[in-house]
């Protein structure tokens, strides 16, 4: 089959379409021949580097997943060759209790599909048949591929973990990526006011388009002042934050007293300086959140396939252009998801 595959890390110049392997599967697996992989940050950090010393080159990435089944292991039930689904790109052990309680994500040998190489970047992929969903019938898989990592993240950080409330504000940073853009759209499902945070006026009118009722340009003026000014210096309940060190200084004291801060991503840097005073004076609440549950996941898909929510397609490349995907990625050009179209 072929692969979207680097032999060694550097930039999207070291993507290549190569013959490799087709994936074997094993008890509980089903093969998927893959119609379209969707980008996430975890295609740079694979590719920038360093990688895990457990990872073996040539590698390919790849989390978001939608195809037809192709095979299945003997002990697989309920699914049948020729199934069109997407991929719940969750792994762990599923055994542990938090696994048992549906809780993946909080698993000990939690970890996400293609992180390690063997993704979805391909013709074929190897997945665990309880993490399918079924498509409905003609659904896009394009849209399908959009939505399975970043929105059960978005879903998670905004419903289960800063639990966000109707009427209340809510500031997004880093507003063109996957999650953050899915975000704004589950933001204002749920009935918030939200504030978004973008690098340039195309972005900022996606932005718009995708339901934020005010943008600001990050390339242009402080986006921490105007939200002081746009809330009379009262701030905002909560902070949906993925940058990381550059910004949570500043994502700390935008919060309103009682207010919450929710990370899911570190793309400047995983270590940040929390002020304590603020934190405890302000009886602030600061929350992590990795992906989803095995509830979240179904819950996000479901919206998604009724049309409720409709994942952001920024642009679709075909499998022998990945190398143009990346280099898109990596000039930080999109605005929502970038999707290879492995099969039309």
């Amino acid at each position: 089959m072929k692969a979207a595959l680097f032999h060694q890390c550097g930039d999207a110049s070291h993507i290549k379409i190569e013959e490799v392997p087709e994936p074997q599967i094993s008890a509980g697996q089903a093969l998927i021949r893959v119609h379209a992989s969707a980008f996430n940050h975890l295609e740079l950090w694979s590719l920038h580097g360093p990688v895990d010393e457990s990872v073996h080159f040539p590698m390919w990435t790849g989390s978001d997943i939608a195809g037809v089944i192709a095979q299945l292991a003997p002990n697989v039930t309920g699914w049948s060759v020729g199934d069109a689904v997407a991929v719940n790109p969750s792994l762990s052990c599923g055994t542990c209790e938090r696994c048992l309680a549906g809780e993946v994500s909080q698993c000990d040998d939690y970890d996400i599909l293609g992180s390690g190489g063997n993704g979805g970047n391909a013709e074929f992929v190897a997945a665990h048949a309880d993490k399918l969903i079924r498509l409905p019938n003609g659904f896009s898989f394009v849209k399908a591929a959009a939505a399975p990592l970043a929105y059960q993240t978005a879903w998670r950080a905004i419903t289960k973990r800063a639990k966000l409330q109707k009427g209340e504000d809510v500031l997004i940073l880093g507003a063109s990526g996957g999650v953050a853009a899915a975000g704004i759209q589950i933001s204002k499902y749920l009935g918030a006011r939200v504030f978004a945070v973008t690098s340039s006026d195309e972005k900022m009118d996606k932005a718009k388009a995708a339901g934020a009722d005010f943008v600001l340009n990050r390339s242009t003026s402080n986006p921490f002042d105007e939200v002081r000014r746009l809330t009379s210096g009262r701030g905002v309940d909560l902070v949906i934050e993925n940058v990381g060190a550059a910004t949570w200084s500043d994502s700390q004291k935008i919060l309103r007293k009682g207010g919450r801060l929710v990370t899911y991503g570190r793309t400047t840097g995983r270590e940040a300086i929390t002020n304590l005073s603020l934190l405890f004076w302000n009886e602030q609440t600061l929350i992590g959140s990795t992906m989803g549950s095995l509830t979240d996941f179904r819950e996000i898909m479901e919206l998604v396939f009724n049309g409720t929510i409709d994942p952001l397609i920024d642009s679709v490349y075909p499998l022998d252009q990945a190398a143009k995907a990346y280099a898109r990625y990596e000039r930080g050009e999109q605005f929502g998801k970038i999707v290879l179209q492995v099969h039309p």
